[in-house]
């Protein structure tokens, strides 16, 4: 209901990075109906070419790791490392211009928990919280943000301008 509200239809790739899901057919069920380009590393990948990573989560979570990292956008709703460690590396590998799409979980969990709530005000607001999400894009590290999801100094987010040895001016990225 969440990427439906906030414009994502029924065309839309999605990719669930997880491990072994509890009563996933009941679960994944619903998700599927609404978004059919529903994929997995199950449904990406065959068993032979899973069989060497089986037994081993650290090299099933760094699969997922590896497709979230270049996916056009990531959509997080967990705290702990691994989306920590993704943000930040999305941030550097993309210079700051990685969409990534943090909700507000407060909000969420105050709107699927209005009963009375119509369709138009439930998409307006998470339109709303996908546009903060948006303008947040080169967010400068506040000083008790996590290193890992703000991995750069804010001066490398901006453009300089410096003379070089022989005098001439350039511009550094």
């Amino acid at each position: 209901m969440m990427l439906r509200g906030m414009g994502f239809d029924n065309n839309t790739s999605l990719y669930v990075a997880a491990g072994k899901i509890y009563k996933a057919e009941k679960y994944m069920t619903p998700l599927k109906q609404m978004f059919p380009r529903l994929e997995s590393k199950d449904t990406l990948a065959s068993t032979e070419e899973l069989a060497p990573f089986e037994g081993h989560s650290s090299r099933l979570a760094a699969l997922d790791y590896t497709v979230c990292l270049y996916s056009e956008a990531f959509v997080t709703t967990q705290g702990g490392n691994f989306p920590h460690f993704l943000v930040g590396h999305r941030r550097y590998l993309y210079e700051g211009h990685a969409k990534t799409i943090k909700p507000d979980k407060r909000k969420l969990a105050l709107l699927f928990d209005s009963p009375d709530i119509r369709w138009n005000d439930f998409k307006n607001q998470l339109q709303d919280m996908l546009h903060h999400s948006d303008t947040k894009g080169v967010e400068l590290k506040k000083p008790s943000s996590s290193l890992y999801t703000f991995p750069m100094p804010d001066c490398m987010c901006k453009p300089a301008d410096v003379k070089s040895a022989s005098g001439n001016r350039r511009r550094l990225v």
